[in-house]
């Protein structure tokens, strides 16, 4: 890497090299206000007369090689935008120039000089060798349309790129106004900039780029993840065109900075679920996953790319963009008007189950049908949403589940919503419902629109109309004033006026019209006449019963709410599940132990640790230390503080580099380099016994084990989490995949030196069908050398199975490689079993 101070204008002059924006760099975006003070600058250095000013870095790089022309491409990875305007600038000066003849002496700059000197073009070459910068997307052909205008002005200018011509005409009206437009030119002239260049194979761009701080406009996620994708990738090109520029096109090239964050922050959320996302960083959490999937080391960076843009047109669809399905679309418009955008990523993970036939088109209705319900509901109930993000994030993996294992994936997640009664994420009842619907002040109520819409929709379903352009708005049936008329206070009675509160902002008391100002205070008679927007020849189907009734008194408000809480208790209806399909799926309570009411502070203020001692990591492949304080808690070396072991094991292990979606901690630290687990001394203070030999070896054998698979993002979408297994002492442990005739196993042979991965038939159902493949299932697995072991299928023991044996010696040293081996044994095992369910 080279750096040191250059002056721009020399820069962009340099004779025999052009520079290039990406294909993937984001398009010119400075505004006026990033124009205005470059503006200043250049002014206040042209003033100066003398003194040059500093404007930034610019960060390039050669790219590829010398042309035949003798050009060199010099990739622009940070300082696009400020070479950008300030050749926006000299195209403005060269036009000043060529359209204002001065005498001579008078003007200290000319067309010729500009043009000859090579800010703009390099006159002696052809081809994209004739510009001093090409830029990318639709910028590149604006700016090289200006350019050839200035040489031949029946070129017509490229009209792609609003932004470089609403800055060109900026900059022109500023020369226009400017006392001495010499100033500008000295100014220009004057702009330095530190130009720092990368050796090819040596540097790392990217991560000078990240650090680099450049005064101008903040770059986005969007351009950090990006580049961070494309830059150096030798197929830059071609996978910006092929997959990125869809991704921008998907999510709208206009939002696409601000909209990105928001996309991505939701994939991120569907990706590590169950885990909830923290959204301060979108680009750091980008890269940890990113790295962690091994893109283009293990993995094509491709596979990533196709993910991003499928999601992407998940995205685009939540947020409005159209469809071949116009039902669905209307369902997820009605979702996009509750402004609850938390469940975003929840409807993306639908969207992607589905097209991996997870449901049914119907399927797909009722979902989003229920989600509607179940917002609004809560919306009316005045339900807390702090809860619903971590909850959308379980139910994304729990429905994840469901469907790998061929469940009712319909049926879960209304069993799911339903199971929450009691809960701060409980789906209100009917009885909820109505009350609150009936008794709050509809008319102050932030979805009042979208309620009054809705009921309307609902009687003309196919024939929707769109109620939130601003031509309808909410009117009151008895106005606002009503106890100011004699007419109006005969028709109510004797009302107080709290009552009269209640009555007024009533559901009942509501509807909608295009002529509110018109109908405004008027009598009741004088609403129903008017011959425009009266109720006697509205066609707002809510207003129908107001046709023929001649008087509207409290009983009729109370009459028409009654008829609006019945639809509505149909539109936003709850699903109907038996209690007992509610209760098959709550996650089964685990069952209670004296052991896991123990905690960390437990153990220091009986003196099992004490202030200074080191807990150190047990885990077979990652090391890390910390210390206990004097509060008895467990300080990290980075100086975070946790009261309890398994976030302390897990943040401890991820500061080493690991990637952990859980771990007990309890049993993966232990005290001192030699000394006990944790798990130990939670036992001593419970007074429990000291397990024997063989039972400490089961335990600490399937605890490795577990803690292994719960690492494995694809063994947790087959078998789910095993990382909160309670301790094992068996001599086998079993994996469900929710089925009841089979379950998959692992045994543990230590005195003879085996390992078995099996596949276990409750029953022999479903054997006899396994059996048949037998030989495509020995191929399929016969990796290395294994003994398949199968139990006969007419053999007398009414339970089957199917082992794959491998030799051990359980040295303790060979337990990571005979846990790994388990577990990706019992991830080929299930997707070999699921081929041939399958078929």
């Amino acid at each position: 890497m080279d750096a040191h101070p250059r002056r721009i204008a020399e820069l962009i002059a340099s004779p025999g090299s052009r520079f290039v924006v990406p294909v993937f760099q984001r398009t010119y975006s400075w505004d006026r206000e990033n124009c205005a003070q470059l503006w200043e600058d250049i002014v206040a250095a042209g003033r100066s007369n003398s003194l040059p000013h500093f404007t930034g870095s610019v960060l390039w790089m050669q790219q590829g090689t010398m042309s035949a022309s003798g050009v060199t491409p010099l990739m622009i990875i940070d300082g696009q935008q400020r070479i950008t305007t300030i050749t926006l600038l000299f195209i403005a000066l060269a036009r000043f120039a060529k359209s204002h003849p001065q005498p001579e002496g008078k003007l200290s700059f000319s067309f010729d000089e500009i043009w000859d000197r090579g800010y703009l073009v390099d006159k002696y070459k052809t081809g994209e060798d004739h510009y001093k910068l090409l830029l990318s997307q639709d910028d590149r052909e604006t700016l090289k349309s200006l350019e050839d205008n200035l040489e031949n002005e029946d070129i017509k200018v490229v009209e792609d790129s609003a932004r470089l011509l609403d800055n060109l005409a900026f900059f022109e009206g500023r020369i226009q106004d400017i006392d001495d437009v010499n100033v500008v030119w000295r100014g220009l002239l004057l702009l330095e900039v530190v130009s720092i260049s990368l050796t090819q194979g040596q540097d790392n761009p990217q991560l000078i780029f990240e650090s680099m701080n450049s005064t101008g406009k903040d770059l986005s996620s969007a351009d950090l993840i990006r580049n961070y994708v494309l830059m150096g990738h030798p197929k830059q090109d071609e996978l910006y065109l092929h997959y990125w520029r869809p991704i921008e096109l998907a999510l709208g090239v206009s939002t696409y900075d601000t909209g990105f964050d928001d996309f991505v922050g939701d994939w991120l959320a569907v990706v590590n679920a169950p885990e909830p996302l923290v959204r301060r960083d979108i680009y750091r959490l980008f890269k940890r996953y990113y790295e962690s999937h091994d893109y283009d080391r293990e993995v094509p960076v491709e596979n990533l790319l196709k993910e991003l843009q499928r999601f992407a047109g998940y995205y685009a669809r939540i947020e409005g963009a159209a469809s071949d399905d116009p039902e669905v679309d209307k369902l997820l418009s009605h979702i996009r008007q509750l402004d609850i955008s938390v469940v975003n990523p929840l409807l993306m993970a639908m969207f992607n189950d589905y097209d991996h036939e997870a449901f049914d088109r119907d399927g797909l209705i009722s979902l989003l049908t229920t989600i509607e319900s179940y917002l609004f509901r809560r919306t009316v109930c005045d339900c807390p949403t702090n809860s619903l993000q971590k909850f959308f994030s379980s139910l994304i993996a729990r429905l994840s589940r469901v469907h790998s294992r061929k469940g009712n994936y319909v049926e879960a997640f209304q069993a799911y919503l339903l199971g929450e009664s009691d809960t701060p994420r409980r789906f209100p009842t009917d009885a909820e419902f109505l009350d609150k619907l009936q008794n709050r002040d509809a008319y102050h109520f932030r979805r009042s629109l979208y309620l009054l819409s809705r009921l309307e929709n609902s009687y003309h379903p196919k024939d929707e109309r769109d109620f939130s352009k601003g031509t309808y708005t909410i009117e009151h049936i008895m106005p606002q004033n009503a106890l100011a008329h004699k007419e109006w206070k005969d028709m109510l009675g004797d009302v107080d006026e709290e009552e009269f509160e209640h009555l007024l902002h009533n559901l009942g008391n509501l509807t909608l019209t295009a002529y509110n100002s018109e109908l405004s205070d008027g009598t009741f008679q004088q609403k129903k006449e008017r011959a425009i927007g009266g109720y006697n020849n509205e066609y707002i189907s809510i207003s129908s019963d107001l046709h023929d009734a001649e008087e509207w008194t409290p009983e009729s408000i109370e009459s028409r709410c009654d008829e609006l809480l019945e639809r509505a208790a149909e539109i936003w209806a709850i699903p109907v599940l038996s209690a007992e399909t509610v209760d098959s799926y709550r996650p089964k309570p685990k069952s209670s132990s004296n052991v896991k009411e123990i905690t960390f502070k437990n153990l220091f203020d009986a003196g099992l640790v004490k202030e200074g001692d080191k807990i150190v990591s047990a885990h077979p492949r990652w090391s890390g230390s910390a210390t206990v304080t004097a509060k008895g808690t467990i300080l990290l070396s980075d100086g975070e503080e946790f009261t309890s072991p398994s976030p302390a094991a897990k943040r401890m292990l991820m500061l080493q580099g690991a990637t952990m979606y859980s771990i007990n901690g309890w049993f993966y630290l232990r005290e001192g380099e030699q000394g006990p687990r944790l798990s130990e001394l939670r036992s001593e203070l419970e007074g429990k016994p000291v397990e024997d030999a063989n039972s400490r070896f089961h335990a600490d054998y399937w605890n490795g084990l577990y803690e292994i698979c719960a690492e494995s993002q694809p063994f947790i979408d087959a078998f789910g989490n095993p990382a909160e297994k309670s301790r094992n002492t068996k001599w086998w442990t079993s994996f469900s995949v929710g089925l009841g005739e089979y379950h998959f196993e692992c045994r543990l042979g230590k005195r003879d030196h085996y390992a078995d991965v099996g596949i276990y038939f409750n029953e022999g159902v479903g054997y006899s069908e396994m059996y048949g493949h037998r030989e495509e299932i020995e191929k399929a697995l016969d990796t290395e050398s294994l003994q398949f072991i199968w139990s006969d299928p007419q053999g007398a023991t009414k339970h089957k199975a199917l082992w794959l044996r491998r030799n051990f010696d359980y040295d303790k040293r060979s337990w990571y490689e005979a846990q790994v081996w388990m577990r990706d044994k019992l991830l080929s095992l299930y997707k070999v079993v699921q081929q041939i369910d399958n078929r």
